[in-house]
């Protein structure tokens, strides 16, 4: 088995502040919009089955990993379905999802700094500026990133904190009304659909060695989860308390609609700026993040001892794919409709067949015994 050299080792608290970061990028994009125009009111409740399904993965792949301590789901996939369909798995998830959701999410936070500040910018020299933050965090290493995102979490929660409490005096507990949206269908089964689906967990899984071990799996991906899952549902209901539903489902935007709406005295109102600075920070993590599992997938699945050299073609085809979409309208459109369900494949599917493999294998190895 080839190792990937110097992957670095990181602490429980960094491993954790690290996915739960990452999985609170969406927040500062569309995606609170498509929760509301789904859930109406109630899209406060849309999370809590997200929440419950992320939790189920969580404990199905550390099952998983679990079966060889010393691997990582790329290995194990391999030994599941041999190494031909392992490989090809592999890559497919590697291309698929990882490459493709960090073009997406370089497009949508670029889209996003166009229409908050740099309003006359050329897209291609925004992408290439984010592109250029993930290409370094990749290169330095999920070690560096770790502790890059201990460091900058308690101004990352401490600025959602403020924005959440700046926002009090314009709660209106009436905006929550009907208690159930939409519907209950909408609210929990499409809720737990559009919310279920983060590239979290299959990260975890590939950086699993890194993080400690197979052992303390799952109570790191309990606790990133939790973090996550609780910044969204803390997100969507200022949003729904602060403005109605009929009115949110018109913001692009509605995170920096939120940090547009402070006023607390003459001398601070509007203070966006400080929060543009947070999900820079945020959104340069998350793709880095994203590009560097995809470059250790990649390497694993053509046993290379380095991923390094795999980080400039894959941040190229990131690159060339976040430019495809014709505009954000566009690229929100391929976020809701593809990254969302594609994710839910190697999260929750893929974990279950690799069980149900090694379950039939181990069957028929005791049976010829």
């Amino acid at each position: 088995m080839v190792k990937i050299i110097k992957e670095g080792r990181f602490g429980l608290g960094e491993a954790v502040v690290l996915l739960g970061i990452s999985s609170m990028a969406r927040i500062f994009l569309s995606y609170p919009r498509l929760l509301v125009d789904t859930g109406g009111p109630a899209v406060w409740m849309m999370p809590l089955g997200g929440l419950a399904v992320a939790l189920a993965g969580i404990y199905f792949m550390s099952l998983v990993l679990k079966k060889s301590p010393g691997s990582t789901i790329i290995e194990i996939t391999e030994q599941a379905f041999g190494p031909f369909i392992g490989m090809a798995v592999n890559i497919l998830v590697t291309f698929q999802i990882l490459v493709v959701t960090g073009a997406v999410f370089i497009r949508e936070f670029s889209e996003a700094m166009l229409t908050t500040t740099l309003r006359y910018a050329p897209i291609s020299l925004i992408d290439a500026a984010f592109l250029a933050m993930g290409l370094l965090g990749a290169y330095l290493g999920v070690e560096a990133l770790a502790r890059t995102a201990r460091l900058t979490y308690l101004y990352v929660l401490g600025g959602l904190s403020i924005l959440i409490f700046s926002l009090i005096p314009f709660w209106n507990f009436h905006n929550m009304l009907p208690f159930f949206g939409k519907g209950p269908k909408e609210v929990f089964l499409m809720g737990t659909y559009s919310t279920a689906g983060i590239a979290e967990i299959i990260i975890a899984g590939v950086i699993v060695q890194a993080m400690g071990g197979a052992k303390i799996f799952a109570g790191i991906g309990y606790r990133a989860m939790l973090m996550g899952f609780g910044i969204l549902f803390l997100s969507l209901t200022t949003l729904v308390l602060t403005y109605s539903w009929p009115v949110s489902e018109e913001f692009t935007l509605p995170f920096l609609r939120l940090a547009r709406t402070i006023y607390l005295g003459r001398f601070f109102q509007r203070p966006e700026a400080i929060f543009i600075l947070i999900w820079g920070i945020v959104g340069a993590i998350k793709i880095a993040l994203l590009l560097y599992a995809a470059a250790v997938s990649l390497a694993r699945s053509l046993k290379l001892p380095e991923y390094r050299p795999l980080i400039w073609p894959l941040g190229l085809a990131m690159f060339i794919l976040s430019l495809l979409p014709l505009d954000m309208p566009s690229v929100i459109e391929v976020d809701a409709v593809y990254i969302r369900s594609a994710m839910l494949l190697p999260d929750y599917l893929l974990p279950l067949l690799i069980l149900a493999v090694l379950w039939f294998k181990g069957r028929g190895a005791r049976a010829g015994s």
